[in-house]
């Protein structure tokens, strides 16, 4: 399969970013990724989340940014003061705010598989005339603030977005706005740096209670979330388009149905007995039916990291079924 992915891995890198610079569209096609290391040194099993969506979607750019090439498409300006030395979780966050806001397009993490176009599930609401939305994600209701229901905890992992949405703008300036006050961003600023999120001056009276939820404190390491329900509880406007003008799509019984399965249930070594496990043909037809994309949490997504491509792509596994549909194109 020839993939149309502009990771430049050849020499002169640089200058074949700058050729591949997005157009003026308000809604280009165009999705965004970042791998600290290099798209070079990504693992097989991310490897091969990345080929599924050049199946899925073979007229539509792939960009692979990291920490060399990120300056190829944006300017210092558009990061934190900071980003050089951030931890790179953050790193990844404010490059795919920095992208979104001033390009448009699709950001999707690279421990994500496509089982669908973009366009059929996603993208064609914000390309549209006729619909309101103008931006898109996911959202999880088992964090939302009315556990279950509501839909405050809106996801980073898939994102789209028109070009410059006033919403990305400022959800990017808040959230540079909060690291250009701190002098250091490694993973232990939260804590060596005070005052951290919940303590900020900037998300002085946010209620994010609904980020300190099942024995985890996420305050400090969801900024990117922290800064979203500031902005739709105190700006009426943002409120507005989170309601009104934005497609948010649930993930608990689609991106991260896989997690919240009976015998998995978030625990990353038992979801990867299940991955290696024996396809259930209903299992399979409810992913091919109703997943666009299924999302890999941190933890689970290095553990298959450790497989070869031979490993993930064997037949008969929930992983090697998986892969093999959503590499197919019906």
């Amino acid at each position: 399969m020839a993939l149309k992915w502009s990771f430049a891995l050849a020499a002169g890198r640089a200058e074949a970013a700058s050729l591949r610079r997005p157009s003026r569209s308000p809604t280009p096609r165009i999705a965004w990724s970042f791998w600290d290391k290099g798209a070079e040194k990504l693992p097989d099993f991310r490897r091969l989340c990345v080929e599924t969506w050049a199946a899925q979607n073979p007229d539509w750019e792939i960009e692979i940014l990291d920490q060399r090439n990120v300056l190829d498409f944006l300017e210092p300006s558009d990061l934190p003061r900071l980003w050089d030395e951030m931890y790179v979780p953050w790193q990844a966050d404010a490059v795919r705010l920095a992208l979104l806001a001033k390009y448009g397009g699709l950001w999707i993490d690279a421990s994500t598989i496509c089982f669908q176009p973009f366009d059929a599930w996603i993208y064609g609401a914000i390309q549209s005339e006729e619909r309101p939305e103008e931006i898109a994600a996911f959202y999880f209701s088992a964090w939302g603030c009315e556990m279950h229901k509501s839909k405050e905890f809106v996801e980073n992992w898939v994102m789209a977005a028109r070009r410059e949405h006033p919403l990305m703008l400022a959800w990017q300036a808040l959230f540079n706005g909060y690291w250009n006050s701190k002098s250091r961003a490694d993973a232990f600023s939260m804590f060596l740096d005070p005052p951290g999120v919940p303590e900020h001056p900037l998300f002085r009276d946010v209620d994010l209670s609904h980020l300190k939820r099942f024995g985890q404190d996420l305050r400090n390491y969801l900024l990117m979330h922290a800064a979203f329900k500031k902005m739709i509880d105190q700006y009426p406007e943002f409120r507005r388009i989170w309601e009104e003008e934005m497609l948010l799509i649930r993930a608990d019984d689609t991106a991260f149905w896989h997690m919240e399965e009976p015998d998995v249930k978030w625990d990353p070594n038992a979801a990867l007995r299940k991955w290696r496990r024996k396809t259930d043909p209903s299992w399979m037809a409810y992913v091919k039916k109703s997943c666009p994309v299924l999302k890999f949490t941190r933890d689970t997504a290095q553990l298959l990291d450790g497989l070869s491509r031979e490993e993930c792509l064997t037949a008969g596994t929930c992983l090697g079924d998986a892969f093999a549909q959503a590499l197919s194109v019906d």
